[in-house]
């Protein structure tokens, strides 16, 4: 291990270099503030654009007359692009060029028009429709803006209160019926236990609301009892008589189209008379168009919401609800702002709602696998902090213990508040070096070295130019001047270029023992590779690709062994906090389930049994890891034959 890994060298690298060394203790206090206010600083951007779309839906219903014989045509986001048996466009569906953009969970997108989605029981051509769409087509010059003043926004949408919904960036309604096939297949999956009686909770809840009524308690807003069934089988007319006599239920299913906006327009009255816009954050929920392709705690959304009223003086006191618009915010955009290399190996970052529940957290495991297919959990988005925080028993086994220190804080202006966890010994320091561009950039350019894609090295993801950049050939771009207007993290970017020229030599070490390697210690020894705290990773491989016994390793397809943003690698993790001169074993199984079991082993006394130990290079444990793949016959094995399935095994060392 200690030949094939060259430790020892890595060692000497870091030895020469240690007087240029700095070690700063990192203050999680001042850590979380100031992530809060980046954070609040994004939330309110997405809000100062929702806002802007209010005002802009108001004033364009406000200067809009209603025309019942209005005709126009409008993008169908069901409809474009299909033609009819002539090779026509169909009423609707005229050519719309769409495109991939990375911003957009690569789906095909226009980010110069928005489209309307109608639902199929909405005719498209009644007067209140062509007239909500037309005057909405006021938004779409906002929609634009505020894409341009905010490159991180994602969809903004106007939903009206007439049933139509109009999205930004236009797009095929792929995702729409990716969500309605998912929610069908739910409803499929439902099964009747037995008959509602809701007569009683019928009952109770007038008595609750005459309660609260008479006694002046809850908010001061009209209050309403709303039960959505799909048939009555009781007869409420003793409670109706009793409580709410003589209005009537609605008892039809033509009842629920006509009259429910009705109940609507009542109950957002005093809203709209005082012209209170609240701005709504939803809970977390899933997003579909990522389903089963992110680290799950990364999967979830919430949105940011305002109404829509009308400011016409005939209709003011009849409190006109125009409808709602909004914007969605991907959590994995607020994490960018909470970066990996500053949280440490073991640290991380988490979100909560004031009800108390996660937003986002890495132990936060929205899905479920049943047989092949991934399935979202029954209350993912109502999990409280304490189900994934365990302390620790003396009867649960562990396979590491950490003590960690938790920092929080509100961020302003939401119901969100953020928390930071760092753990004690690498979460609590940060390693500081030095180093020149020139020498970095020369370091860098080896083809042994790959950085954390999913770390945010430099943006990539707001200028379209830039999208199809790795991580590494940005940040060469912005330190060669090529691309100026390319935004990086400096600190992180220093950190890289260090650990680039201090681990420059292990490339011609590892060539130099490929190049001398016997047939027997080929048949043993795969590959070896390191990574730094700062996601950077070099590699070199003894064998050919077409020998390795684990060829999902160390590729984007095992989440679990590469740096991402959702966490540091496996290996890594694992090495990191057990004692210099261990030597780590991770047993990964063939079907390659991303959850190796773990055995350490730490040898002492003489001969084989002699355990390996160095001195700490610094006064505090160094954020590097060291590895080395190697493959070793199985006692178990009886015969030839089943030992070339024998599992890999990856020994790690701690410097």
């Amino acid at each position: 291990m200690t030949k094939y890994s060259g430790s020892l060298l890595l060692q000497k690298k870091y030895k020469d270099v240690e007087p240029t060394l700095k070690i700063k203790e990192v203050d999680g206090l001042e850590l979380v503030k100031k992530f809060s206010e980046e954070m609040e600083s994004m939330l309110r951007r997405k809000v100062e654009a929702v806002e802007r779309l209010v005002e802009a839906a108001e004033d364009a219903d406000l200067n809009h007359e209603f025309n019942s014989s209005l005709a126009f045509d409008y993008y169908n986001s069901l409809l474009i692009n299909e033609k009819d048996e002539n090779d026509n466009y169909v009423e609707l569906g005229d050519e719309f060029i769409l495109e991939p953009n990375e911003h957009f969970n690569n789906l095909l997108v226009n980010t110069t028009y928005s489209d309307v989605q109608l639902p199929t029981n909405v005719y498209n051509k009644d007067p209140g429709i062509l007239n909500g769409v037309y005057m909405s087509e006021a938004l779409n010059p906002i929609f634009v803006d505020n894409f341009q003043r905010d490159p991180t926004l994602t969809w903004q949408y106007f939903g009206s209160s007439t049933g139509f919904f109009r999205l930004y960036p236009g797009k095929e309604n792929s995702a729409f019926l990716l969500s309605a096939s998912h929610i069908c297949h739910l409803v499929d999956e439902l099964q009747a236990k037995g008959v509602g009686t809701v007569n009683k909770a019928v009952l109770e809840s007038f008595k609750i609301l005459r309660e609260f009524r008479e006694a002046g308690q809850g908010g001061l807003c009209n209050q309403a009892i709303m039960l959505i069934t799909d048939g009555a089988v009781e007869d409420y007319e003793s409670v109706f008589e009793k409580y709410n006599w003589p209005d009537r239920k609605i008892s039809t299913l033509a009842d629920v189209q006509e009259n429910v906006m009705e109940y609507l327009h009542v109950l957002s009255r005093p809203m709209v008379i005082n012209h209170d816009h609240d701005i709504i954050w939803t809970e977390a929920y899933m997003d579909s168009a990522l389903f089963a392709s992110q680290a799950q705690s990364l999967l979830l959304m919430t949105t940011v919401a305002m109404p829509v009223f009308s400011k016409k003086n005939e209709t003011r006191s009849h409190g006109i609800l125009l409808g709602v618009v909004g914007s969605d915010v991907p959590l994995r955009e607020l994490l960018k702002l909470a970066p990996r290399y500053k949280l440490g190996v073991h640290g991380y970052a988490f979100l909560n709602t004031n009800n108390g529940y996660i937003l986002s957290h890495p132990d936060l495991r929205p899905l479920y696998r049943e047989g092949k297919k991934l399935k979202p959990k029954p209350n993912y988005n109502s999990v409280d902090l304490s189900e994934v925080e365990w302390e620790d028993q003396d009867e649960i086994k562990r396979v590491l213990f950490l003590t960690n220190d938790y920092f929080f804080t509100d961020i302003s202006g939401t119901p969100f508040s953020l928390g930071v966890v760092l753990s004690r010994g690498h979460g609590e320091y940060i390693l500081l070096g030095n180093t020149s561009v020139e020498e970095g950039l020369h370091d860098l350019l080896q083809p042994d070295l790959t950085l954390a894609n999913e770390w945010i090295y430099c943006i990539t993801d707001i200028d379209p130019d830039h999208r199809k950049l790795s991580q590494l050939e940005a940040m060469i771009r912005f330190l060669t001047g090529e691309e100026p207007d390319l935004e990086c993290d400096e600190d992180l970017v220093q950190e890289v270029l260090f650990d680039a020229v201090v681990t420059a030599p292990m490339e011609a070490y590892w060539t130099a023992l490929a190049l001398n390697m016997s047939d027997k210690t080929e048949q043993e020894v795969e590959t070896a590779f390191l990574g730094t705290r700062a996601g950077l990773m070099r590699s070199l491989l003894y064998v050919g690709s077409e020998k390795l016994s684990n060829r999902q390793f160390l590729t984007l397809g095992d989440k679990e062994s590469i740096f991402t943003m959702d966490h540091f690698p496996l290996w890594y993790r694992r090495a990191a906090e057990h004692p210099p001169g261990s030597f780590i074993y991770s047993i990964t199984s063939e079907e390659g389930s991303g959850n190796p079991r773990l055995s350490t082993t730490e040898k002492e006394g003489d001969g084989e049994n002699k355990r390996v130990t160095h001195s700490p290079l610094l006064p505090v444990p160094t954020p590097f890891t060291f590895i080395i793949l190697f493959l070793q016959k199985s006692p178990l094995c009886s015969s030839p034959a089943p030992c070339t399935q024998a599992l890999s095994q990856s020994a790690a060392l701690s410097l």
